[in-house]
């Protein structure tokens, strides 16, 4: 079951919904659109009730929330691109948003810039929406327009709210929050040392991360279990998140050094390109482990294929279909060498999204490089020791 798709890309950027996204919005629209805007919209009401009006503003509300959330993220992912670091792709779900770059920044500068700027971008916001509430009260106290503005003013307030706690949670001093980020930074350019600044700031990210835990048990018990819950699903999400983000840059800086023919295997399959799809599953995909092989005619290497490949092949073809019919051309494959570091190697993997990369030496595919290599390279190098 797939964990989240892909609705749209902006700024070359692919946008994804986790599933845990459309939790959450339900939850923000039943809370809003049928108990909280309710209560506002019918203050002597004894037991108000949902309406057109309440769940139109709770939906709206709900849209709105995420957008500045999208907005946040974009921002993150706009500085990146600018200091010229990619970003594979932005993600929305149950706890906010992440954009995922493609690499470790180059220097705490860009760090700096990258993490500041969507804290930034939710103060703005909240500024925005906040300058929005005070106008329209000023209108609402004239009395010209009866109950039209309450609405409207409801909805600015909560927008303008939730931007600043935005902007103040993620400023939380605390990898892999935007805080943290800044605290990584400042420790990055004192100790000149990335992975010992990660190390810190990842361990201050889990203090807080207990911080929120016992305070969400202390809310629980002392009566409000559903905040107490929220506080703890939070505090949980963060301590994993902070020791999942040393992870990363720990095994990056371990790979920097290690040049891809280390990690590489170097078993090489070719196949013809006039080969018959059904002559190909059954000499070279059924015999074998599942992997990648090289196309090529004897002079030239044309592609790959995978079994992924072949699958995208209606099997009732596969008897008339060649193999150049579903290979992917080299010109299409993300390529390495042997000389580049192993850690760019993995960023490229990420990227791609692909099982495997070809490493090409002098025209020559001369092996490939894949997650389960680089993982079999660190546990053989960890035996070792």
């Amino acid at each position: 079951m797939k964990s989240s798709w892909r609705v749209g890309r902006v700024m070359g950027i692919d946008l994804y919904l986790d599933v845990g996204w459309f939790v959450i919005v339900a939850l923000l629209i039943y809370t809003l659109g049928f108990i909280e805007f309710p209560r506002e919209l019918h203050p002597r009401a004894i037991s108000p009730r949902a309406d057109v009006t309440s769940v139109t503003l709770g939906v709206l509300a709900s849209f709105l929330l995420f957008a500045s959330v999208l907005a946040h993220e974009f921002a993150h992912a706009w500085m990146a691109l600018q200091r010229g670091i990619g970003v594979k792709r932005i993600t929305l779900f149950i706890f906010g948003g992440v954009a995922h770059i493609t690499e470790e920044p180059d220097r705490p500068s860009s760090e700096f810039l990258i993490a500041v700027v969507g804290p930034l971008t939710s103060i703005a916001l909240a500024a925005v929406f906040g300058a929005a509430w005070v106008w329209l009260m000023i209108l609402d106290s004239t009395h010209l327009f009866g109950r039209w503005l309450v609405a409207p003013i409801l909805l600015m307030s909560i927008l303008a709210q939730v931007n600043g706690s935005l902007a103040l949670f993620n400023l939380a001093p605390g990898f892999p929050l935007d805080g943290g980020r800044l605290l990584r930074a400042f420790l990055w350019s004192v100790l000149n040392d990335l992975r010992r600044a990660t190390l810190w700031s990842s361990r201050v990210g889990q203090f807080i991360a207990l911080i929120l835990i016992g305070a969400g048990a202390v809310v629980f018990f002392i009566g409000s279990s559903s905040v107490g819950i929220w506080y703890g699903l939070i505090g949980l999400f963060l301590w994993n998140a902070a020791s999942e983000g040393y992870r990363q840059t720990a095994l990056l800086e371990t790979l920097r050094r290690v040049p891809v023919s280390a990690v590489m295997i170097q078993s090489v399959e070719t196949v013809s390109p006039d080969l018959s799809l059904s002559e190909f599953a059954e000499t070279y995909v059924l015999p074998r482990r599942e992997q990648v092989f090289v196309v090529s005619d004897g002079v030239t290497t044309l592609g790959t294929i995978t079994f992924d490949d072949l699958q995208r092949v209606p099997r009732t073809q596969w008897q008339t279909r060649r193999v150049r019919d579903a290979m992917t051309p080299l010109a299409r494959v993300p390529i390495l060498t042997p000389q580049q570091s192993a850690a760019s190697a993995l960023v490229q993997l990420s990227t791609s999204e692909r099982e495997e990369l070809p490493v090409i030496e002098h025209d020559r595919v001369v092996g490939f490089v894949g997650h389960a290599s680089v993982s079999r390279y660190l546990k053989l190098k960890a035996d070792s020791k």
